[in-house]
């Protein structure tokens, strides 16, 4: 595990803030229970899962969500973050938390994985932040063969000049629209089985909080 990574996001402000300041929990909640209703909107309603795993499940708040919408007593996140970890842990007492990337669960979880692979796994604002996405999808896929993404569409005009990388405000690595993301994932080994676009301007409530957070950026 990468220490200086993992310290990073022990400090990252809106974890931070979310640790310590009530309003800003009240946002995070919105915003999250917003994603997840997406996400359930791409997810065919005949499919059923046992188990599910979130990467980068920060507080475990979207992972238990969607875990609860679809039934899923079983429930495993995985994040670099102590701190976030130890939030996690007291919110949800009942659902596994694993401190690390995904590659430190693989190699220590390995004896599990071989003829047991998860259900389901969620990636949510996460892929934009690895530096090499196909080869983390490439081992997703060796993890489950089923993934829910979200993933923000940011390849516009309106970005044009924005410098993505180490340096960018959200810690944005890549930039995405539709073809390249079906691309990366078809190289990873995946086939879609559905997708949906959303913008924040289509609930009044998320588009308010995103706005204000945006403008702070």
């Amino acid at each position: 595990m990468n220490s200086d990574l993992a310290g990073f996001y022990d400090k990252q402000p809106d974890y931070f803030a979310f640790r310590n300041d009530k309003e800003k929990q009240k946002e995070y909640r919105i915003i999250v229970d917003w994603k997840v209703r997406k996400l359930m909107g791409v997810i065919p309603a005949s499919m059923k899962f046992k188990n599910v795993l979130e990467v980068g499940c920060a507080f475990g708040i979207l992972l238990n969500n969607i875990a609860d919408r679809l039934h899923i007593e079983s429930r495993t996140g995985i994040d670099i973050s102590g701190e976030n970890i130890k939030t996690g842990t007291v919110l949800y007492p009942q659902c596994d938390f694993f401190r690390g990337t995904l590659e430190d669960y693989v190699r220590e979880k390995s004896y599990l994985l071989k003829n047991n692979k998860h259900d389901l796994i969620v990636l949510s604002d996460i892929i934009e932040h690895i530096p090499d996405d196909l080869e983390f999808l490439k081992l997703v896929r060796q993890v489950s063969e089923y993934v829910v993404v979200n993933l923000p569409l940011e390849k516009s005009y309106k970005n044009r000049n924005r410098n993505y990388g180490t340096d960018d405000p959200s810690g944005h690595l890549h930039c995405y629209d539709r073809k390249i993301a079906r691309k990366l994932f078809s190289d990873a080994g995946f086939l879609l089985i559905r997708d949906q676009t959303s913008t924040a301007t289509s609930d009044a409530q998320f588009s308010e909080i995103y706005k204000k957070n945006r403008g702070l950026r």
